[in-house]
């Protein structure tokens, strides 16, 4: 079963703060959004999560809004993203991240392989 959900147009969120969000999150989950594509993109060079991320549709920051961004998916995170949640995310985060990303998940939907 695969979870998704969309933040707000324009954001781009710290790599911690999406990385928090995800670990408070039933993988695998779609991501949506542009700006937490290209976050997403920065954890797996990091070697922080496993995802499958498609190629960028355009630039960061680009103007062409025609073609949209194919959803990326989250596996997994990393014994090193976990390591790094446990050393730089504060208890103060988890508990926002837990409640704000819960808002944001939409209903499940199964994906056919």
């Amino acid at each position: 079963m695969y979870m998704s959900y969309e933040a707000p147009h324009g954001s781009f969120p710290q790599p911690i703060d999406l990385l928090q969000r995800l670990a408070s999150t039933s993988l695998p989950i779609h991501i949506v959004d542009d700006g937490e594509i290209e976050t997403l993109r920065i954890l797996k060079l990091g070697g922080t999560i496993k995802a499958a991320i498609p190629d960028a549709q355009r630039l960061p920051g680009g103007l062409d809004c025609q073609r949209g961004q194919l959803s990326a998916t989250v596996s997994e995170i990393t014994r090193l993203g976990r390591s790094l949640l446990s050393r730089f995310a504060s208890p103060c985060q988890a508990t926002s991240a837990r409640h704000s990303s819960a808002r944001r998940l939409e209903a499940p939907s199964l994906v056919s392989p």
